[in-house]
């Protein structure tokens, strides 16, 4: 497992977008670069999204979609893989993407969002990387972390309730490690210290 720090994830990203843009710039309908984020809860993903987005150095903007505003509840972690499967499928066909913000104090389904095949996308977040993904993104960062970290991290987060659900949520994250196997197709491992 490699430790890297921002900028050296940030070189990885620009390398692999970089690529991705010479090889496609004579393609119509082409979508921008895909970056996708996945691992187990308290790894650092949200953390880490934003220093990516902080340290973003493009006159075009980056696209985030967090996977908790994708999850229908706590019990939503595949429709959420699901989602993004989808998502995924729409961009690489040059199209533009949609997706259904959860609003978690209602309990439902709100709002819809929109994402430029035209702009940098990231997905960041459980679920993240299903299998497939390695056909349709550029980049896949799989972030880990001690168990006892990613808990203390997790719960101590406000508002969220965490404590109640956490051992029902790893199961789900654990079911679906099982089924779409996402380290195989990270095409770089991070691992948090701190």
């Amino acid at each position: 497992m490699l430790s890297p720090d921002i900028e050296q994830i940030i070189a990885h990203i620009y390398q692999l977008s970089t690529a991705y843009n010479e090889s496609v710039k004579h393609t119509r309908g082409a979508p921008a670069p895909t970056f996708l984020l996945d691992g187990p809860s308290g790894a650092g993903k949200t953390t880490l999204s934003a220093e990516l987005e902080k340290h973003w150095n493009s006159a075009v903007k980056l696209q985030i979609v967090h996977m908790d505003d994708l999850y229908p509840g706590w019990n939503g972690l595949l429709e959420g893989v699901s989602t993004v499967a989808r998502m995924l499928n729409e961009r690489s066909a040059g199209q533009d993407t949609h997706w259904q913000q959860y609003d978690w104090s209602q309990e439902k389904l709100t709002q819809w969002h929109s994402v430029d095949a035209r702009e940098p996308l990231l997905i960041e977040g459980c679920g993240a990387l299903p299998q497939g993904a390695q056909n349709l993104s550029q980049v896949r960062l799989w972030l880990d972390a001690d168990t006892e970290l990613r808990r203390e991290r997790a719960l101590s987060r406000t508002g969220e309730n965490f404590a109640e659900h956490w051992s029902d949520w790893d199961a789900q994250f654990e079911e679906y490690v099982r089924i779409h196997n996402p380290q195989s197709i990270a095409t770089l491992h991070v691992r948090s210290t701190e």
